[in-house]
């Protein structure tokens, strides 16, 4: 007969339940760890996106033509700019995804940040330490909003207009290079082409149409930047919350006129504004806006024209 070692039999079972016991512990303690630093993550995330949302506010245009402002992370951040047409003025989301050394480098944000009044034209994820934002005032015809273009990234435009070249130069736009050949570009610059084909980004300015991303994007004005350095889809959707917003100006404008009107101050833009107004609804596509513009043209000449204008636009 062989004799059986109880103790050890017993020595083996407790190291054994020892480990499993510490695995467990371990395990518990990893995974409550790692919930509790994505938690932290996700608020920290959701602050800074909303904290960006105050900070464009400032950058915004009053009287000024454009303006000009670097925003500096203190890590690498991906900002996401998301767009929905839904509701009477669309919404602007706005999150941010901060870089880390534990984890996952970048997580999906679980939080988005609304915005009513706000339109950024970018590209869905711009990622860097610095957001480079140009506000640019879009009116037709009166001031409907600030159009805020963002990058990280680096462009250089090949023989654009005279003034576009002027405008990068006297805001000293830190992303942006003029350059009068696509060879002299700096290397891993985003090339825009100005009535020349086959660059990253082609501008036709008598057609009035960006080709990006091989989609024709039409513009009017100062949407040429938004058609430049936004994605086709979100330059689109703020497209047509720029019209919705168009509109609800446009009847409150035809309600001040006809206030006036009843106080013996005559005017006739009344049913032009809610024309105007209906039309900007009718917008589909980019393609559609040279048709409002024209309209917004017709309407200011007609305010401009008269001998006191009636309201103000």
């Amino acid at each position: 007969f062989k004799m059986i070692n109880k103790k050890g039999i017993e020595f083996n079972f407790a190291w054994l339940f020892a480990i499993i016991v510490g695995a467990v512990i371990i395990f518990i303690a990893i995974f409550a760890t790692t919930s509790i630093i994505k938690t932290s993550r996700v608020e920290s995330e959701t602050k800074v996106a909303a904290q960006l949302g105050i900070i464009l506010n400032p950058i915004e245009t009053n009287l000024e033509e454009s303006k000009y402002a670097v925003i500096s992370f203190p890590d690498e951040t991906r900002f996401f700019n998301g767009c929905r047409e839904t509701g009477n003025f669309g919404r602007q989301l706005i999150s941010t995804s901060v870089k880390s050394g534990i984890g996952k480098e970048f997580q999906e944000p679980e939080i988005e940040n609304s915005f009513f009044n706000k339109y950024v034209f970018s590209k869905g994820i711009e990622q860097g330490k610095e957001l480079n934002v140009l506000a640019k005032p879009f009116e037709m015809p009166y001031k409907v909003a600030d159009l805020l273009i963002a990058s990280a990234g680096d462009y250089c435009l090949v023989n654009p207009p005279g003034d576009i070249e002027d405008e990068v130069s006297d805001l000293n736009l830190k992303n942006i290079n003029v350059s009068n050949s696509e060879e002299n570009c700096p290397h891993g610059s985003e090339v825009v082409c100005f009535e020349k084909t086959g660059c990253d980004i082609d501008v036709n300015s008598q057609a009035q149409v960006v080709i990006n991303d091989e989609k024709e994007l039409y513009y009017e004005g100062p949407l040429l930047y938004g058609a430049i350095f936004a994605e086709p889809d979100i330059y689109e959707c703020q497209l047509k919350r720029l019209m919705k917003r168009e509109g609800e100006l446009a009847h409150l404008y035809a309600s001040k006129a006809e206030f006036l009107s009843g106080k013996g101050c005559t005017n006739n833009l009344a049913s032009d504004l809610r024309n105007f107004a209906s039309l900007t609804q009718e917008l589909k596509e980019s393609k559609d806006i040279s048709i409002i513009a024209q309209e917004a043209e017709r309407i200011r000449n007609k305010n401009v024209g008269t001998k006191r204008p009636s309201i103000v636009i």
